[in-house]
């Protein structure tokens, strides 16, 4: 069962900035399942298929996002990429080749967004049963291959799900980061649609640690170190909540 939030805490960045999380979620054993009985993010269950939160393009957060990603599709080797054959033919103007990936390996969605293509109904970056990797993300096995964490390399939205950060800043302008679970009314109406969601599926809540340390390394990327591993301390009983006294009448 999802967890709900009924329980948040915060901390506050040397930035000044606040960061409050979602204690049910980051408490609880959630972990990714994906080729361990994933079943997708479509209607019809897709298990087989190992397409997983594959089956759309991955949008990019920012110009900088998308051309690190490029930058890092224009270097992969053909031995982790299935479809490395959608990757233009280098002419050794870096601007003319970096455009030249842009638009071979990415399209504009309905919305207007800059996403991944879609190759025989899943990312361009997918790698399916049969391939020389086996199904998985060409840009995961290549980061690993060099021994470096995923997310470096990953569009951001592929290593943040399935964490949602909702950013505020308010009239004083201080920053506020609200951190949770992405939910199926996150999506709007096209979530109403999605046949399985691995924040709803009971058997993503089979991890052997709790989330805040299962995916530290992803809050740190958004939080930072220190942040990451007070959520963490505070988890596990080592952190210290400090309580505020209640506002006296006048």
């Amino acid at each position: 069962m999802t967890p709900r939030g009924t329980e948040w805490i915060s901390f506050v960045d040397a930035k000044d900035e606040t960061w409050i999380f979602d204690l049910a979620y980051f408490r609880s054993n959630w972990n990714c399942i994906y080729g361990s009985g994933c079943a997708g993010i479509e209607f019809a269950p897709d298990v087989d298929g190992h397409r997983g939160c594959c089956s759309y393009g991955a949008h990019f957060a920012d110009d900088a996002d998308l051309v690190r990603v490029m930058q890092v599709a224009g270097a992969l080797p053909a031995s982790v990429w299935e479809h490395h054959g959608h990757r233009p033919t280098p002419t050794g103007d870096r601007a003319a080749d970096l455009d030249a990936l842009v638009d071979a390996l990415t399209t504009v969605d309905d919305d207007g967004d800059r996403v991944t293509k879609v190759v025989d109904g899943a990312c361009v970056f997918q790698n399916r049963p049969g391939s020389d990797t086996g199904p998985g993300c060409a840009i995961h096995f290549a980061a690993q291959n060099a021994e470096l964490d995923p997310l470096e390399w990953k569009p951001e939205v592929c290593w943040q799900l399935p964490i949602r950060v909702e950013h505020h800043l308010d009239d004083n302008d201080h920053s506020t980061h609200l951190v949770r679970q992405w939910t199926r009314a996150d999506w709007g109406e096209a979530g109403q649609d999605l046949g399985w969601w691995c924040a709803e599926a009971p058997e993503a809540y089979s991890g052997s640690e709790h989330v805040a340390r299962y995916l530290r390394g992803e809050i740190a990327a958004l939080a930072g170190e220190a942040i990451a591993d007070a959520l963490i301390a505070h988890i596990e009983g080592a952190g210290t909540v400090v309580s505020l006294p209640l506002p006296t009448r006048k």
